[in-house]
């Protein structure tokens, strides 16, 4: 039989997974041209660093982006200009 402490250490493990693999970014100008949204203000779900429509389970980092722009690929770190 498992330990108490070694079962609630297996439970945080666990929520600490999905806190790493679950981001809301609420609140921010989000521009993304391809489906023509043009600085909406919205939340944005992100589930193992890939965009999706809703999170399942209220565990989730969550980041205040209120007043900043939200948008894929802003920052090009391969060009050189």
């Amino acid at each position: 039989m498992l330990s108490p402490w070694l079962h609630e250490r297996q439970v945080y493990d666990k929520e600490v997974i999905l806190v790493r693999n679950q981001i809301v970014v609420k609140n921010g100008f989000v521009f993304d041209p391809v489906n023509k949204i043009d600085g909406e203000r919205m939340d944005i779900f992100v589930r193992g660093g890939k965009i999706v429509e809703k999170l399942n389970g209220e565990i989730f980092q969550e980041i205040d982006a209120s007043g900043m722009v939200v948008m894929a690929g802003g920052v090009d770190i391969h060009n050189p200009f």
